[in-house]
């Protein structure tokens, strides 16, 4: 594990109970956890749904420097457990259908009542009290509802998913910002706070650029592909041997880009000597550019283009991205061993404070992994825990996972 003892972990000593599964809930988790806080998941018997798919690749993400229980809540006993954790609790982050907790006695009102000063953090498709609350959501359903998918492709094809969730890595980063503004707001009121984050909204607070435009003029911007509306030249080209996207956004840049293209006729045209004007005559710009693009190759016209002071960057893979200096510079891999799939890379939390990424302290826990020690701290004896499992309230490690 990387060594980040410079590291100032900002949320140590705030205890967080995550009663989140799949993606959106399990990343605000993670990053609470990133940031120092103590994070306890609860999860069922069969475990949080992204155990398998992938191979694992995405809880194995989203679930690091967490320990894990699993625990039966339609059990009184196993709701009772649950409750005493989160008296003890400084957070609970949770992103279940709105009243699923509330049926299991573990939703806002029951936990306030164990603990006033609860930080009750609820992530929903459609929020908790409107039409919409009970319609399930994932990932692509949220982009082709809330536009995204509609802006997202080319034209004169079908409409495209982004494919990383970003939907739900921004409401999960959504909900830790909230987290962390409640906690600094409880220091002053003494008050706890139930958060309200939809994801609906966040996929919608993304898209107000278009909501604004549309409003005004009452046009939908059209499919793009990977180009930009509103300048020229501002997307992928071809290469010898791939692609690079160019971004010259100003009119030096488009000067520049010319010189190292060998296109000068075109940096003097009227044309496009303007913003407005490239974006006026952009298919013939396009066309141009390509042509001379693709006689170079991605990392040699890279080099060329950075040099003279335009934006751009070659279209790279994750195999390629991975080969780039700048990951080990940055320390961005995080190497650790998995007892059942050996060696696990994922990437560190982009957050650096005091020059250091957040350390990890543990890769993401097995199926009811820490059962025992968290029953342990909350008083049960070795006993008490063992007739527990017996009568299957709790379930201690599990195999694979």
């Amino acid at each position: 594990m990387h060594s980040s003892s410079g590291f100032p972990s900002p949320l140590e000593g705030v205890r967080v109970l995550d009663v989140s599964h799949v993606q959106a809930g399990p990343i605000c988790g993670m990053m609470l956890a990133d940031m120092g806080a103590e994070v306890i998941k609860i999860e069922s018997f069969a475990g949080d749904l992204f155990r398998q798919p992938l191979e694992g690749a995405n809880f194995r993400n989203f679930n690091r420097n967490k320990r894990a229980i699993a625990l039966d809540l339609k059990s009184p006993e196993g709701l009772e457990i649950a409750l005493e954790l989160a008296r003890r609790s400084d957070v609970l982050v949770e992103n279940f259908l709105p009243g699923a907790l509330d049926r299991l006695g573990l939703g806002y009102d029951a936990v306030r009542r164990a603990n006033p000063r609860i930080v009750y953090g609820s992530i929903s498709g459609f929020g908790q009290s409107e039409s919409m609350r009970n319609r399930p959501a994932v990932e692509p359903i949220l982009q082709a509802i809330s536009g995204i998918m509609d802006a997202t492709g080319y034209s004169d094809r079908a409409p495209v998913r982004v494919r990383p969730a970003m939907i739900d890595y921004c409401t999960g980063t959504s909900m830790a910002f909230a987290i962390a503004a409640a906690l600094l707001r409880r220091e002053r009121t003494g008050q706890g706070e139930h958060i309200d984050i939809a994801l609906l909204d966040v996929a919608l607070y993304a898209m107000g650029p278009y909501v604004t435009w549309y409003r005004r003029r009452g046009e939908l911007f059209p499919r793009t592909g990977s180009a930009h509306p509103a300048t020229v030249p501002n997307q992928n080209f071809a290469t010898r041997d791939g692609f690079i996207c160019i971004a010259a956004t100003s009119d030096q840049m488009w000067k520049n880009l010319c010189r190292v293209l060998e296109l000068d006729h075109a940096a003097e045209d009227p044309r496009f000597a303007t913003r407005a004007a490239r974006l006026e005559h952009a298919a013939e710009l396009v066309a141009m550019v390509e042509r001379a693009t693709r006689r170079h190759a991605g990392l040699e016209l890279e080099a060329r283009l950075l040099e003279a002071g335009v934006s751009c960057g070659k279209v790279r893979t994750v195999a390629e991205i991975l080969d780039e200096p700048y990951v080990a510079e940055r320390g961005m891999l995080e190497r650790t061993e998995h007892p059942d799939i050996g060696e696990v890379e994922t990437f560190r939390t982009p957050i650096r404070m005091s020059g250091e990424s957040s350390p990890l302290r543990r890769r993401a826990p097995l199926l009811g992994e820490h059962t025992d020690e968290v029953l342990a701290e909350l008083g049960y004896s070795p006993e008490q825990i063992e007739a527990l499992a017996a009568r299957r309230v709790v379930m201690r490690r599990a195999g694979p996972g």
